[in-house]
């Protein structure tokens, strides 16, 4: 039977980036992948933002690993020629009620570290950004977009480049402690079962993490890994508004993601979302009929959109932890020793904003092997 050191389950971006980083080192890495290529669910299917950290608590990881993950991003864009913009980020209320919502994420914020964050009145957003209605505002400059498939690009080419090997069309169908490692069983591309031993198996498996926990005997539920698929839509914006902004333009969150905000690209075009709802399947159609709530939402900051303006665009799913009315739920990015599984780190619930993070959480992952 053949043995690796490492084995990565899931080549979306965050397990590329573990893998780029563990590859080399005398380390014998490799990245299995059930898709026939990178980043087929949720590392691609978002809205490509490089968050600045402003939303969540001082001491949680979602916060700690993407304030440090914000520069450490920019810097890599810039060093490998990564496209990306620094856009900023525009949250507005649209109501006296909103107002302090916006005034708690703020101050937030500021505790938080986010550089350059400033509060802005009607005045002052119409200033920034002629076409958005607010009647109080916030400004982050840090924020920005990504092109997630050339940052994943990048990250595969440099994992390989020393010397991981990354193997798609290969899915992970069970998981068992054996001896000092583990034994890791496979489907290939031809429906041929195999299996491997690796020393340290990292769980980057993201929607379906879960269940590589639970084949390596963990009960995920008392453990709080139980993963709760959430789906947001997008729909596309008409070329006739391309330009018309230049930040990205968020409402104010809500109490399970950060609402369905203005998506710039960076060829310039735009879309509004995500929206939010739990699912049961795993299946990234976009309903039609969604148009109508989607203009109802955005048409308050951004009252330029007609109705006619939107067309159902991309879906995607993120891993959550929680479901509304639950308590927040941080990452999970846990070495699972004291679990009598020693090399198996667990990554769960790797949402937003993990993309920002991916960097530092591969170096986290690192510290805690």
């Amino acid at each position: 039977m053949d043995t690796v050191d490492v084995v990565v389950v899931g080549a979306g971006v965050v397990g590329l980036a573990i893998a780029e980083r563990l590859a080399g080192s005398r380390r014998d890495v490799l990245v299995i992948e059930r898709h026939d290529g990178f980043g087929r669910e949720t590392s691609s299917r978002n809205s490509e933002v490089i968050h600045c950290g402003m939303y969540y608590a001082e001491d949680l990881l979602k916060t700690t690993l993407c304030i440090r993950g914000n520069p450490l991003l920019y810097e890599l864009c810039k060093k490998q020629g990564i496209p990306f913009r620094n856009t900023g980020k525009l949250m507005v209320g649209t109501s006296q009620d909103e107002a302090a919502a916006v005034q708690k994420v703020f101050e937030q914020g500021r505790k938080n570290g986010v550089p350059g964050m400033q509060m802005l009145t009607a005045r002052e957003i119409r200033e920034l950004e002629p076409e958005v209605h607010g009647t109080l505002g916030l400004y982050a400059p840090s924020s920005g977009i990504v092109d997630t498939h050339q940052l994943m690009a990048y990250l595969e080419r440099s994992a390989v480049s020393r010397g991981a090997t990354v193997v798609y069309s290969c899915e992970a169908t069970g998981l068992s402690k054996a001896g000092p490692g583990y034994e890791v069983a496979v489907r290939d591309a031809t429906g041929e079962q195999t299996a491997f031993r690796a020393e340290t198996v990292i769980n980057s498996a993201g929607l379906h993490a879960e269940k590589v926990a639970q084949w390596a005997g963990i009960h995920t539920e008392k453990a709080g890994y139980g993963i709760r698929p959430c789906k947001g839509e997008y729909f596309r914006v008409s070329n006739r508004h391309r330009g018309k902004l230049s930040h990205l333009v968020y409402p104010v969150p809500s109490p399970v993601h950060l609402g369905a905000h203005a998506v710039l690209a960076l060829d310039g075009s735009l879309r509004i979302g995500p929206s939010s709802f739990y699912v049961d399947e795993l299946e990234y159609s976009v309903d039609p009929e969604h148009r109508a709530e989607f203009h109802e939402k955005a048409s308050r900051f951004l009252p330029f959109l007609t109705e006619d303006d939107l067309t159902p665009d991309t879906a995607g799913i993120r891993p959550k932890l929680y479901r509304k009315g639950e308590p927040f739920r941080d990452f999970v990015i846990r070495e699972e020793s004291d679990r009598g599984l020693p090399g198996l780190v667990d990554l769960i619930g790797m949402e937003s904003p993990g993309l920002t993070s991916c960097l530092t959480i591969a170096e986290m992952v690192e510290g805690l092997l």
